[in-house]
């Protein structure tokens, strides 16, 4: 595990029962009401030591049951087990006044903060965790009427020892609007895809006060382009978005560890596959408040690397569905005790298969060079407080620890290091069946963390627990050896009572996790032939509908003379429509798009002016480019002259054009994708475009849309040499379009004349430049 170290918060936790964080300083300087008292592991025994229980596999053990009115203040537990991944194995459940539903169910853990099975200090407010993730603390209010029954489950295969207590005042009463504190556990191996991963999904009236929220990563690259979704009492649009998966938890521009009051990443490893990572974050500063429903979710789309096996090159796919392992404990108070959302997974779903080496225990099988010692030895840090120490004075010495594997795939190895500060460099090879795999050249034993006030005296004398990884290996079944070779030693590592170079080294274990992925890429080619047609099938039902829906508006306008003011008035006979002979209703129903996004309704249109618009925003509502709307796909406006077909009738010396493709910001997107750029070098610069000469003579109102830019000029556009308008500055900070209204004109039979002229530059302007998108001609009746 990553040693971390964190800044120190020194706070007390205050949540009144609205769970309303509060200064709970100023609570003990009033009279508290109540008795306290202590549930613990321990007993009243003064010639006994004897103050841990000790849970068997598949034992459930009751803890203690609490007689209410009362309140849990405070919970601490100490475990220890032979099976390192028991903060997944170890199960809590709370139950509130004799429910048979439990409250709280989820792996002890997931609820201190730290996924897939492995350990992490915390220093939040609700939950502080120390002692290389083994001190357990949590400061929750838990209110309760009339018993708290508190259990844990060993779904492990080895025995655990658990030490508590906890904390709790009985008091004369507890308030009417008092609510339960729930927490759940869920995961999804593999998140599913095309769909976002449920952190919570409730009923009731409560409010949502926590996520931890952890993944194992599938693919290679950044897995955190998820943003979150809070869906509060029934929404079908989300009143909460967020911005990133990294923003979720409050940190920027990938993650890293930190831990503090409110939100922090206990657990981080390189981006790449396999990745674990753990993050937290309570809502206690503002409560997520629902009255009758709360769904919260979070997106599964980010980058995805895999490697072409053919090519062996890294293939990278951008925001993709990514089939991570995803898990989560919800925290939320509730008025009643909430009902399961999800079925609780068993242990063998919630791990990896997984071989460990515990090497303490095989220090008479490991095979040793000349002049090396191995022995098991008592340390603090260690699994079991154990490890292999291995004690070396020269390059060349080596010692090598047997493995078996019996089920063929790819492994994820790690190296449980135990740092010291006599360690040396050792090289690492794995040598099987199919030859030597080199695992790492050069593994350094030295402790660099001596330095770490927080880990003072302990390292001092028992030194460090670090997880090292060291690849993802295909194996095949078979008799391994892990061969450990000094190649040298840290230049501050020293032997113990000597100025000789440190060349020992100390092992916790080592352990092969199968990664549950054997082929990523043909898993990813599977998977985007899926999304095409996925994607492809969503695009041709959302255009169906907006066809749908464009007819309906039409019909209603054809029966009351009037556009609706919402597609809402489709279903239903709005008060001003009163007397109309309608023929309601216009439609069946008004479902949400494939994206889960209500369809737009605009009118007067931006995309028809002289009309209305009904579309999609196809899941990207800033990308008018990708809209699905009752307008021609490319995009044109009705009408319209294409400004870069146009032909030039004249232009000054110097001056220069050419057709461009750009996306703007603006709505609607360039009309045909193109426009026509002016390079106009100087003042007085011009051009003129004929107008087709299949323009019917009549008066017609004129609209040009220009193109803005940071190297535009003022232009002054004229109709068959007749000025129209004020001149209009070109210039923007960024590239946009915009319809300048030039009034009514005489279309003639012969093709009209449009020229552009330039005029003068805004002072922050940095060229006389013009862009011409579109024409258009509306006839005047």
């Amino acid at each position: 595990m990553h040693p971390t170290i964190y800044c120190s918060v020194t706070a007390l936790v205050l949540i009144v029962t609205t769970v309303v964080q509060a200064d709970a300083l100023s609570e003990i300087a009033r009279t508290i009401e109540g008795k306290t008292h202590r549930a613990s592991s321990g007993l009243f025994d003064p010639e006994s030591n004897q103050d841990a229980y000790h849970i068997g596999p598949g034992e459930t053990v009751t803890l203690t049951t609490l007689p209410g009115p009362g309140e849990i203040r405070h919970m601490w537990f100490t475990l220890a087990g032979r099976d390192r991944r028991y903060p997944r194995a170890l199960v809590l459940r709370m139950y509130w006044d004799g429910a048979e539903t439990p409250s709280v169910e989820t792996p002890i853990g997931d609820f201190f903060a730290a996924g897939n099975g492995m350990r992490a200090n915390v220093t939040s407010l609700p939950i502080q965790v120390t002692s290389y993730g083994r001190a357990l603390n949590c400061y929750w209010r838990m209110p309760f009427r009339q018993t708290a029954r508190i259990a844990l489950t060993n779904e492990g295969a080895y025995p655990l020892t658990v030490y508590w207590q906890f904390d709790w005042i009985g008091l004369p009463r507890v308030p009417d609007d008092m609510l339960y504190f729930h927490a759940r556990y869920r995961q999804e191996f593999p998140a599913q895809p095309f769909a976002p991963y449920v952190i919570f999904d409730g009923r009731g009236e409560g409010h949502y006060v926590g996520t931890v929220f952890s993944i194992q990563c599938s693919y290679g690259s950044w897995f955190g382009e998820s943003d979150d979704r809070f869906y509060i009492d029934g929404e079908t649009e989300p009143s909460i978005v967020g911005t990133g998966c990294e923003d979720f938890f409050n940190d920027a521009w990938n993650l890293r560890l930190f831990s503090n009051a409110n939100t922090g990443v206990t657990i981080k490893e390189a981006n790449g596959e396999d990745c674990r990572f753990t993050a937290y974050r309570w809502h206690t500063q503002a409560p997520v408040i629902f009255r009758q429903a709360l769904k919260v979710d979070i997106e599964r789309r980010s980058f995805a690397e895999v490697t072409n096996p053919k090519t062996q090159q890294r293939e990278l796919h951008d925001f993709k569905y990514r089939p991570d392992f995803c898990s989560s404990v919800a925290f939320w108070y509730q008025e009643t005790i909430a009902e399961p959302f999800d079925r609780f997974p068993s242990y063998a779903e919630r791990v990896n298969p997984e071989i460990f080496l515990e090497t303490s225990d095989l220090a008479s099988e490991i095979k040793i060079a000349p002049g090396v010692t191995a022995a098991s030895r008592s340390n603090r840090v260690c699994n079991l407080k154990r490890a292999l120490y291995v004690d070396n004075s020269r390059i060349g010495g080596w010692f090598e620890v047997p493995c078996r594997v019996d089920r063929q795939g790819q492994y994820s190895i790690s190296v449980f290091q135990c740092l010291y500060r006599t360690g040396g460099i050792w090289k690492v090879t794995l040598q099987g069946p199919a030859g030597p795999i080199l695992l790492d050249r050069a593994l350094d034993f030295y402790d660099p963390y001596l330095a770490w006030a927080e880990n003072r005296p302990e390292n001092m004398l028992y030194g460090t627990w670090f997880e090292k990884k060291v690849g993802i290996h295909a194996l095949t079944p078979g008799d391994y050896v892990f061969r450990f070779e000094c190649v040298g030693s840290n230049p501050l590592a020293r032997a113990s009572d000597s100025d000789q170079p440190g060349r020992d080294c100390r092992l916790d274990g080592i352990s092969l996790r199968r990664f549950p992925w054997d082929d990523l890429y043909g898993q990813m080619q599977r998977y985007l032939v899926q999304e095409e047609k996925l994607f492809g099938d969503r695009i041709d039902q959302a255009r169906q509908l907006v066809t749908a829906l464009d007819g309906a508006v039409r019909r209603f306008r054809e029966d009351t003379g009037q556009y609706p003011s919402d597609l809402g008035e489709l279903l239903a006979r709005p008060p001003r429509f009163s007397s109309a002979k309608g023929k309601w209703p216009y439609a069946a129903e008004i479902p949400t798009d494939p994206w889960s996004q209500h369809y737009r309704y605009q009118c007067p249109g931006r995309f028809n002016p002289e009309g209305f618009d009904v579309y999609s925003v196809h899941g990207n509502s800033r990308d008018p480019s990708q809209w699905i709307g009752n307008w021609p796909d490319p995009f044109h406006f009705q009408g319209a002259l294409e400004a870069e077909q146009l032909e030039i009738k004249s232009m000054s010396d110097q001056v220069t054009v050419s057709k461009q493709e750009l996306t703007i910001p603006s709505t609607p997107p360039l009309s045909g994708g193109q426009l026509l750029f002016v390079r106009l070098r100087q003042e007085g610069d011009s051009i003129s475009l004929a107008l087709p000469r299949s323009v019917t003579p009549g008066r017609y109102s004129l609209r040009v849309r220009l193109v803005t830019s940071r190297d535009y000029g003022i232009v002054r556009l004229s109709f068959n040499g007749t000025p129209l308008g004020e001149p209009v500055d070109g210039y923007a900070s960024a590239i946009d379009a915009r319809f300048i209204m030039l009034g009514p004109v005489e279309g003639k039979g012969e093709a009209g004349t449009l020229t552009l002229q330039a005029v003068g530059r805004n002072p922050r302007s940095t060229g006389y430049r013009a862009g011409i998108d579109a024409v258009v001609l509306t006839p005047i009746r």
